[in-house]
């Protein structure tokens, strides 16, 4: 597995616990201060208590992608849903959320990652940690986002 792919999980799985109600209120602070430095401090207490260490280039994109991923929460939330059919937000697992807000910050505001990559490491990510049905879900909407949001 590359360094970028292991990267991208350890961004899932912060964003995920992010999800969680009892962490609910940190990612909402984030979102409306951007405070950068509480920010860096809180993924790297995450790495600490996950056993993680990273090059220096997988750093940099863990930093960025969380962050892009919280500044644009809101954004790239209206996105998902405007592409959800027949399907509600607030119906998603947690999993296929997080798994969405990462890769729509990546489709929509990262614009150095191919989409085929960013959607390929998205059902990845989904067959790893989803349901059975959660990669052909994630494709669906992904593939929609890149189709009418790019």
């Amino acid at each position: 597995m590359n360094d970028i792919r292991i990267a991208r999980e350890f961004c899932f799985q912060y964003l995920f616990h992010l999800q969680l109600p009892v962490f609910e209120s940190l990612r909402i602070e984030y979102t409306e201060t951007q405070d950068d430095a509480e920010l860096m401090d809180s993924i790297r207490q995450f790495k600490e208590s996950t056993n993680s260490i990273f090059s220096d280039s997988s750093n940099k994109y863990i930093e960025a992608s969380i962050k892009g991923t919280i500044e644009n929460y809101p954004k790239i939330e209206e996105i998902i849903e405007r592409n959800l059919k027949n399907w509600k937000l607030g119906r998603l697992s947690k999993v296929d959320h997080t798994n969405l807000l990462l890769a729509v910050n990546e489709l929509c505001y990262n614009t150095q990652v191919p989409t085929s990559v960013v959607i390929n490491e998205a059902i990845e990510i989904s067959k790893k940690f989803g349901t059975l049905e959660s990669s052909a879900f994630v494709n669906g909407v992904l593939d929609n986002i890149a189709k009418n949001e790019k």
